[in-house]
């Protein structure tokens, strides 16, 4: 059943992760339903992601999505700070880790329904504030009808 367990986790992360949205932020949570350690997760994690993000990383070259134009202001503090990190997590308890873990979860599920309300609340108000021609609804016409097709309609009335 754990190996079962395994390949769907690994599943679901490598689908999240070619997304480019965090493979590990779905693996942590699974991997904690096996009892295991929360350092031996978050190595297991660390592990499975090299793969996961090298083949996410060569599909989203090869689609020109990668931008490498300020990546290095993102690259060095970011390995700087995750030797800090691994040095906090080696004196750190199973525990405080995955109460961190759990905080950061909620703190990054708070945020994204916070952008969500605000993307829906900014398309509602486009919508109603939106005139006919910006919908290509003119006078009488029908949405689905062209400006062409409305011309039509006038001269055979004539």
């Amino acid at each position: 059943m754990t190996i079962f367990l395994l390949i769907l986790f690994g599943f679901l992360a490598g689908i999240v992760g070619g997304m480019g949205m965090g493979g590990g932020t779905v693996l942590v949570p699974l991997l904690s339903f096996l009892d295991l350690p929360q350092k031996t997760i978050q190595a297991i994690n660390l592990v499975s992601f090299l793969p996961m993000c090298s083949v996410a990383l060569i599909f989203h070259a090869k689609n020109r999505l990668v931008e490498t134009k300020h990546v290095l202001w993102l690259i060095v503090p970011a390995i700087i700070f995750a030797v800090a990190g691994a040095l906090v997590a080696d004196v750190a308890s199973n525990e405080i880790l995955r109460l961190c873990f759990a905080v950061f979860l909620i703190a990054v599920g708070i945020w994204q329904l916070v952008l969500s309300v605000k993307f829906v609340v900014k398309q509602r108000k486009e919508r109603r504030n939106s005139t006919p021609a910006d919908t290509g609804v003119l006078n009488d016409e029908m949405p689905e009808q062209s400006v062409a097709t409305k011309r039509q309609y006038d001269d055979t009335d004539n």
